[in-house]
């Protein structure tokens, strides 16, 4: 009997995975806990990441003062972000800015590597009754930026389409050449956000439109994501499952995500050291403290005029 070369056992090994049940992570967060985890099938053929977002944004609102119907719309572009991150470059912070027209103002996402996320609303209290609408006619810039690399990439794109998912699926056909299928979920009730949730669904370059078509009518008769995950579930592995039916597809990777904020004094004096010296030395002079009040998590700073001194000292 002839040997078996590399290549023919490759082969075999590669059609005899392809049988093996879905592989699961093991350790599994619990409901309460914020997460987001990527999937991707054998083939290559479709990358899945699902999140829960729930208590980020709810922090955010909070701390925003947020309206319920803004709460509801951080829920979304909360949950959008972080997927569209970690489908993007998990190593990388990503930026949404929403430039528009509409009664919010500006709206501003971060999310970073570690899976922190924080967010920004210029009118936090306005409510969808008093116009119809949040967000008006715009543009999206999207800022991608790698720590190693050093430098930052953006992109911006017109607002086209209606709502959160619109938004983004739009950028990241128009700027990434990347066809997604992207869900967010977010209720609120007695005013404060209690599920935010979310799905993205990439179809690689191995994927042919006959695999996007199966995974369509695998999605007709989905629930929606939220009532998939359960105590038991909370992954949602069985609702992804179901979503992935007839593609061997296995669970790759999870982080936590929680609601995080970069400010500090330190980034206060470094932020007012790019000022003109001229106003550097007016704010050195008085004698009382400085007030600041982060824009994201409202934190309040307050600097005594004689640490500002050190931003007038000559560099040594």
């Amino acid at each position: 009997m002839a040997e078996e070369s590399r290549l023919e056992r490759y082969k075999r090994l590669a059609e005899q995975r392809m049988s093996l049940p879905t592989g699961f992570l093991d350790d599994l967060p619990p409901l309460s806990q914020d997460t987001l985890w990527r999937g991707l099938t054998r083939r290559g053929e479709i990358r899945i990441l699902v999140a829960r977002t729930t208590n980020s944004a709810a922090e955010a609102a909070r701390r925003l003062e947020s309206s319920a119907d803004v709460a509801r719309m951080l829920g979304e572009w909360a949950t959008a972000t972080l997927l569209v991150r970690s489908t993007l470059n998990p190593d990388e912070r990503l930026q949404v800015l929403l430039n528009h027209q509409g009664p919010v103002g500006q709206v501003v996402v971060d999310a970073w590597e570690n899976g922190g996320v924080r967010c920004f609303v210029q009118r936090p209290q306005e409510e969808t009754a008093y116009f119809g609408f949040l967000i008006g006619d715009g543009t999206l810039q999207v800022s991608r930026n790698n720590a190693a690399r050093g430098k930052a990439y953006r992109s911006t794109v017109e607002l086209k389409g209606e709502g959160t998912e619109a938004f983004m699926m739009h950028y990241l056909l128009e700027s990434e050449q990347i066809l997604s299928l992207l869900k967010v979920e977010a209720t609120v009730e007695d005013g404060v956000l209690r599920s935010a949730v979310g799905y993205l669904v990439q179809l690689l370059p191995e994927g042919s439109r006959e695999d996007l078509q199966r995974l369509l009518v695998n999605l007709d008769a989905l629930p929606p994501l939220s009532a998939g995950m359960t105590e038991d579930d909370p992954d949602g592995r069985a609702w992804a499952d179901r979503l992935l039916a007839g593609f061997p597809w296995d669970q790759c990777a999870r982080e936590p995500v929680a609601f995080q904020c970069r400010c500090s004094e330190d980034r206060i004096l470094a932020m007012i050291g790019a000022l003109p010296r001229a106003d550097i030395e007016s704010l050195a002079t008085g004698d009382e403290p400085l007030e600041m009040t982060c824009d994201y998590c409202r934190e309040r700073y307050n600097l005594h005029p004689s640490r500002l001194q050190v931003l007038l000292e000559p560099p040594s």
